[in-house]
């Protein structure tokens, strides 16, 4: 009953929205503001990220009665300790506005606090991508830019492929990037597969991970390899059919369980013999690795050590929750020689003010540790969100294939 009421006022959110969104195409300028950065959609009507690197907020909202701007400065905005609220002030346009600023070069979240719903800016054509859309991104370029943003130079190519899978009995997608270089080649190409985690969507990695243009920049740097990326949709179950086993209780574990296994047997029978027919691959366990962030981390972990000797490298940043693993996982992690032999790299990152996953991921750095199982365990500042994915996936690029 709670989520058919949830469901029922993202609904009555994604109509305000709309509607909001109308008012304002009406009324918006044909031209972008002088000076101003190409993201998000500009002009005096919408938001605006001035030459300073301040922002201006603007949401043009009649029968408001309070508006705030939340944004993550720190954080994604589901994480109270790095998001800051300000309050809008009403103009007599009707428009809620606020500057704020200046703001270092990154990729923020931000979303507005209508009355108590949260809504994405529906004047910005950059939402993040996740499975109930209530935020959207904001880019501040670096001057010089930053090794996420756009630079000149050769890019890669991103494809939507759809292919069938047996294993879940129906159509299903997955994102491949190819290199600048990739239809010049003869030679095959190492492959890494890169799962997102819990309410995220495959585009997660591409739109707010800026997996393209890191791994543009890398290449262009010559601090990479060319090299294929798979991004999988990695709820393989949707989260809603896995019943509650207790009533009152969340079936958030069983889900996570459940789908880790579903995942991991499509990636085997039908995700990589996908790519294998349809892109130019190595088929050298050396020249594959896989990775992920939250609870993708957990499934490259999982996939990774339970698959031992397919893949030679395992990336893992904040993975969650880390006490669901496969019994193949935990029958694999017994013989630590086995798997030191196999692994050229076990990378595991997580952020320094990680309250969702931080501690476990510290235990379970002393547990590989205390079974001498050869691996990397690096904490960078930050929390559970893309300020410690972004650059942790810009490392092990640079990392993997050498």
């Amino acid at each position: 009953m709670r989520r058919g009421l949830l469901l029922s006022l993202a609904g009555l959110a994604v109509c305000f929205a709309l509607q909001i969104f109308a008012e304002e195409k009406e009324s918006a300028p044909s031209a972008s503001a002088p000076g101003a950065t190409p993201t998000p959609t500009l002009g005096e009507h919408y938001t605006q990220v001035l030459p300073d690197q301040r922002v201006t907020f603007r949401l043009l909202a009649p029968k408001a009665k309070a508006v705030k701007v939340m944004i993550g400065v720190k954080s994604g905005v589901y994480e109270p300790q790095g998001t800051t609220t300000t309050e809008m002030t009403k103009q007599e346009n009707d428009y809620w506005t606020v500057t704020l600023g200046p703001f270092d070069p990154n990729l923020y979240e931000y979303q507005f606090d209508i009355d108590g719903i949260l809504l994405p800016d529906p004047g910005n054509d950059m939402p993040k991508p996740q499975r109930h859309v209530n935020t959207s991104l904001l880019l501040i370029p670096g001057t010089p830019p930053d090794f996420l943003d756009e630079q000149t130079g050769a890019h890669g190519t991103v494809r939507d492929e759809t292919c069938y899978s047996t294993a879940l009995g129906k159509n299903r997608h997955v994102l491949v990037y190819t290199p600048p270089t990739y239809d010049r080649s003869s030679t095959p190409f190492p492959v890494l597969y890169l799962y997102h985690g819990f309410f995220d969507t495959r585009y997660s990695w591409v739109t707010e991970g800026r997996l393209p243009q890191i791994l543009d920049n890398l290449l262009a740097q010559g601090k990479a390899v060319p090299m294929i990326v798979v991004v999988p949709d990695a709820h393989a179950l949707p989260f809603e059919t896995v019943p509650e086993t207790n009533p009152g209780e969340s079936n958030l574990y069983y889900f996570w369980a459940k789908n880790q296994a579903a995942a991991d047997q499509e990636l085997f029978h039908d995700i990589i013999s996908f790519v294998q027919n349809h892109y130019n691959i190595s088929d050298e366990p050396q020249e594959r690795a896989i990775a992920g962030f939250s609870m993708g981390g957990l499934q490259a972990i999982d996939s990774g050590i339970a698959h031992l000797g397919y893949f030679s490298w395992i990336g893992a940043f904040s993975p969650a929750p880390l006490w669901e693993f496969s019994n193949e996982f935990k029958n694999a992690i017994k013989d630590p020689n086995k798997i030191n032999e196999n692994l050229r790299l076990f990378e595991i990152v997580a952020g320094d003010n990680d309250g969702m996953g931080g501690l476990a991921t510290k235990e379970f750095d002393s547990q590989l540790s205390a079974q001498k199982i050869k691996h990397i365990y690096t904490v960078m500042p930050g929390t559970h969100s893309m300020f410690v994915w972004r650059p942790a996936s810009a490392n092990f690029l640079q990392e993997i294939f050498k």
